[in-house]
C-alpha cells in the first residue's frame, strides 16, 4: 500500500525499491543487559560530550517539545524508514485528504438569509458578522470543515446529526477498502459543539456573542440594537498546559501548583538561561497565537518559568528565598545576581568594558505585555510556505519554464548573471593576454640593453590596454 502510493508520484525505480526494502527487511533488536541505576543527585555535575556524541538539542527547544500534545506522542516508525516513516503516511493519507475535499463541496449548501458563507467571493465567511448567521431551522447553511494531523482527524459538520452519522459511515467505510484499517464508532465519535472538543491542547466550542447593530432608519435617526450570534471559539486548555508543566517537573501540587526549580540550567550563566528561557516563551506565544484566552495562558507559563528560575537562582547563588532574588535581580531578573558591593566594580561598568555578558529579561512578565489573539480570516487558496518552494523548485526544472525566461530575457534587452559572469572572464582573459606580451617586451629589453628604442611602444600599449579596458568597461555597463 505504501509502496503504490509514493509510485503515484515517484517514478525512479531505484527509489521506490530502495523504500520498499526498508519497509520489509526486518529490524534486528539486540536486547542489553539493564544495568542497575544510580541515584541521582540533586545537583548533577557537568557531562562531557565524548567525541562521536551528538550534539543534543537547546534547553529550551527540548522543554517545548515535552510540551507535545497527545495526538503528537504517537509518531510512526516504519522497519528501517526512519524519520521518513511519517513522511509517507503523509503520502498514504493524501488519498484520504483529497477524498474529504470532495465531500466538503458535495456537503457545502449555503442559505439564501446568510450573508457569511453566501458571497461567491468569500468561501471562509465573514466572521466579523455573526448575528446574521442562522443557528437553527431549514434555513441553517449546510457546511463542513475537515482538520487532519498526522492520523488524528477532526470533522467539523454545521447540520444536523444525521449527516454526521451518515459521513462516518462512509468513511469507516472508505478506510477499510482503501487503507484496510478496520474503524468503529468509539474510533469515530460524534459530539456537539456545546459540549467542547478536545484537540491538539485547544478546546473548540461555541461562543454566543451579542453584537450591537447600528442602522439609519427613516427620518435619518441612528438606531442601536442588540443582536445575537454565535462563534466558534477556540481556547487553551489551561489543565493541559499544567499537566505538561508537571510532567518537565516545572510544577508540583494540583489545587495550588507551585514552581520547582530547574536544575537542568544550574552550570549556565544568567544571561544564558534567561536567553534560553525566552526563546521558550517566544515559542510558547505562537503556540497559543489562535487561543481566546491567549494573554491569561502566556501569563500563567511566564510566571511559572519566573518562579521556577528565580528558586534556582535563589540555591544557585545562596539567596535563601525567591523574594531576595526578585529585589536583586528585579521583576525580570534582568539585574545580574553575582555581584556584591565593595567587592567588584558596578555592573554598568563591566558591562561597557566588555568585561561582563549582558542579561535579558524575561519577556511577557505582565499581561499587558501579552500579543492579542490572532483573528485574521485564514485565506482560501493558503498553501503551507514549503509547499510553495517545492512547487517553485518543480516549475524551475520544467524546460518550458526556462525557454519563456530566456525569451523574456532577449525581448527586454537584460543580460542574465551566467552571461554577464562570462563576459567578465572573457574580457580579463583578453587583457591578461595583453599584458602578457607586455612583459615580454620588457624582457626583451632587459636582455639587448636597449631600454630607449622600447620606451615609446612600451607606453602605447599600455594607453592601448587602457583604451579598450575603458571602453570594455563601457560596454559591460550599457548592457547591464
Amino acid at each position: 500500500m505504501v509502496v503504490n502510493a509514493v509510485m503515484r508520484d515517484v517514478r525512479d525505480k531505484l527509489i521506490v525499491d530502495l523504500i520498499k526494502d526498508a519497509l520489509v527487511t526486518p529490524v534486528v533488536v539486540t536486547t542489553l543487559e539493564k544495568k542497575e541505576k544510580k541515584k541521582k543527585r540533586k545537583y548533577q555535575k557537568k557531562r562531557v560530550l565524548a567525541e562521536d556524541e551528538p550534539k543534543p538539542d537547546p534547553y529550551w527547544l527540548d522543554t517545548f517539545f515535552g510540551f507535545a500534545p497527545e495526538e503528537a506522542n504517537m509518531v510512526p516508525n516504519w522497519g528501517h524508514c526512519g524519520v521518513l516513516s511519517p513522511l509517507l503516511a503523509n503520502v498514504c493519507l493524501d488519498e484520504l485528504d483529497r477524498w474529504m475535499e470532495g465531500k466538503i463541496k458535495e456537503f457545502y449548501v449555503p442559505s439564501k438569509s446568510d450573508v457569511i458563507w453566501n458571497n461567491p467571493e468569500e468561501e471562509q465567511g465573514n466572521t466579523s458578522w455573526p448575528e446574521f448567521v442562522p443557528t437553527s431551522g431549514p434555513d441553517k447553511t449546510r457546511k463542513m470543515d475537515f482538520v487532519r494531523y498526522g492520523g488524528h482527524i477532526l470533522i467539523g459538520v454545521r447540520g444536523p446529526r444525521a449527516d454526521a452519522a451518515a459521513l462516518r459511515k462512509q468513511l469507516i467505510e472508505f478506510c477499510d477498502q482503501r487503507f484496510m484499517l478496520k474503524l468503529d464508532n468509539e474510533s469515530l465519535p460524534i459530539e456537539h459543539i456545546t459540549k467542547g472538543i478536545m484537540f491538539l491542547d485547544h478546546v473548540l466550542c461555541r461562543r454566543v456573542v451579542y453584537p450591537t447593530l447600528r442602522y439609519t432608519a427613516t427620518g435619518g435617526k441612528i438606531i442601536s440594537e442588540k443582536g445575537v450570534g454565535t462563534l466558534l471559539s477556540v481556547t487553551a486548555s489551561l489543565k493541559q498546559c499544567i499537566k505538561q508543566f508537571r510532567k518537565l517537573s516545572f510544577l508540583k501540587g494540583d489545587k495550588d501548583p507551585d514552581p520547582q526549580p530547574c536544575f537542568r540550567m544550574f552550570h549556565a550563566t544568567q544571561a544564558h538561561t534567561n536567553a534560553q528561557m525566552n526563546k521558550f516563551l517566544s515559542t510558547m506565544v505562537e503556540w497559543y497565537r489562535y487561543a481566546d484566552n491567549r494573554k491569561k495562558i502566556v501569563n500563567f507559563c511566564s510566571y511559572i518559568i519566573r518562579g521556577s528560575l528565580a528558586k534556582l537562582y535563589a540555591a544557585k547563588y545562596k539567596l535563601r528565598s525567591r523574594a531576595k532574588v526578585y529585589k536583586i535581580g528585579a521583576r525580570n531578573l534582568s539585574r545580574p545576581l553575582k555581584e556584591k558591593k565593595g567587592q567588584s566594580p558596578e555592573y554598568q561598568n563591566l558591562l561597557r568594558m566588555g568585561l561582563a555578558e549582558s542579561i535579558d529579561g524575561l519577556h511577557y512578565t505582565r499581561m499587558s505585555l501579552v500579543p492579542e489573539t490572532d483573528y485574521s480570516l485564514f485565506p482560501s487558496d493558503w498553501r503551507p510556505d514549503h509547499e510553495k518552494l517545492l512547487l517553485e523548485y518543480i516549475k524551475l526544472e520544467d524546460p518550458k519554464t526556462l525557454e519563456e525566461q530566456r525569451s523574456c530575457i532577449t525581448e527586454q534587452g537584460l543580460v542574465t548573471p551566467q552571461d554577464y559572469i562570462s563576459m567578465l572572464v572573457w574580457n580579463y582573459k583578453r587583457n591578461s593576454i595583453a599584458m602578457d606580451q607586455l612583459s615580454l617586451l620588457r624582457s626583451n629589453e632587459s636582455v639587448t640593453g636597449q631600454p630607449h628604442l622600447r620606451v615609446g611602444s612600451n607606453q602605447d600599449d599600455q594607453d592601448h590596454i587602457d583604451k579598450v579596458e575603458e571602453n570594455d568597461g563601457r560596454m559591460n555597463a550599457a548592457q547591464m
